[in-house]
């Protein structure tokens, strides 16, 4: 580890000032920026609390932090782009926005003085953007690099499921909750859930796959720290999640198979 430490008041401001050059947008897309800036920052606070709840030193702090600052930040342009804020093929937030900071040099107008972090370092950032949402991560990489990687996929899965408590059904699914109940959840979202794993993104196809495959992200958390503040959020986790989240399933797999007319109401 270097001597450098991290001018987090100047990050801020100048995460701060970037994210502001998506206000001019309006309607949905707006309320998507929106919603991004405050996942940012919440995603940030709970990387501290994660790293501080580990034992984890300043430094180490600090660059959790900071990673949680970045790992969000081509959402904005997506919005604006695509019009949403859904993956494709073709569009992978997590890979496209480590490109732009890391390998395009956004990241120097960001963190001061970035060339003076050490090369190991300035790598467990840019691996920590890149794999941030991957459904598993990498067996190559260092202890230091799958550190920070799982900090970073906690904090994000956390606000997740704050998101999905306080920002609404439409803006997270577009559509109501009663439409979203009267769909179907996929067989690859539902053997996930099933499974007790995450389920692939990929894989989604209705807008319950979306949700469910959201709420299956608690199937992920390993930190104990991290299990705690997804219950205090309204999400279950360990056991008494796998559960409650098999009755939820059960209820919308009922659904399905009473649409596709298999079983009568």
């Amino acid at each position: 580890m270097s001597d450098f430490r991290f001018d987090v008041e100047t990050i801020r401001k100048n995460c701060e000032e970037f994210f502001e050059l998506y206000d001019i947008t309006r309607d949905e897309i707006y309320e998507m920026c929106i919603l991004k800036k405050i996942h940012t920052r919440a995603v940030a606070t709970n990387c501290t609390r994660i790293s501080t709840a580990m034992g984890l030193g300043e430094y180490d702090c600090d660059m959790a932090w900071v990673i949680g600052e970045l790992h969000d930040f081509v959402r904005f342009g997506q919005a604006i782009r695509t019009g949403g804020l859904n993956d494709t093929r073709l569009f992978n937030h997590a890979r496209l926005g480590a490109r732009i900071l890391f390998t395009h040099g956004l990241i120097n107008d960001i963190i001061p003085d970035y060339d003076k972090i050490c090369e190991e370092d300035r790598t467990v950032m840019e691996k920590a953007v890149f794999h941030h949402s991957d459904l598993c991560l990498p067996v190559d990489l260092s202890d230091r690099e799958l550190l920070f990687c799982k900090i970073i996929r906690e904090a994000d899965q956390l606000d997740i499921f704050r998101t999905i408590v306080e920002s609404g059904w439409r803006i997270n699914y577009f559509c109501e909750k009663e439409e979203l109940l009267k769909g179907y959840i996929s067989d690859d979202i539902a053997k996930a859930f099933f499974d007790h794993t995450m389920a692939d993104y990929s894989k989604r196809v209705t807008a319950a796959d979306y949700h469910m495959a959201h709420i299956a992200l608690c199937f992920g958390l390993e930190s104990e720290s991290a299990k705690k503040t997804c219950h205090r959020t309204g999400i279950p986790a360990s056991d008494d999640g796998h559960r409650v989240c098999h009755q939820i399933s059960f209820i919308m797999l009922q659904s399905s198979l009473i649409k596709t007319g298999i079983v009568t109401a």
